[in-house]
């Protein structure tokens, strides 16, 4: 088992869940992908077996679980400063996080 898995929506129609896929792979952080197929009679079930507020994107990191897009970023910065995920001027840095 992968040390992360992030739990996504459709690629094409949850730009949410696509956020974190594209800095993880960016950033080269391998990472198991947990696909929840959104807008079925199973999708509540789904997202509640992984997702704390049945929403995606989720992390799951070792146990550990980090929902929404900038939460989620905000720990990959903070696990991996060396890959330098924000800009470091700040002005750079607040118009990527909004």
């Amino acid at each position: 088992m992968a040390e992360f898995t992030l739990y996504i929506g459709n690629k094409c129609f949850s730009s949410w869940s696509l956020r974190p896929w594209v800095a993880m792979r960016h950033l080269e952080i391998p990472f198991e992908e947990g696909f929840v197929r959104l807008r079925t009679p199973e999708t509540a079930a789904n997202l509640a077996k992984v997702s704390p507020t049945g929403l995606v994107p989720v992390l799951n990191h070792n146990g550990r679980i980090v929902w929404e897009t900038l939460a989620i970023l905000e720990y990959l910065a903070d696990l991996y400063p060396e890959k330098k995920l924000w800009p470091e001027d700040l002005g750079a840095r607040a118009l990527a996080r909004s």
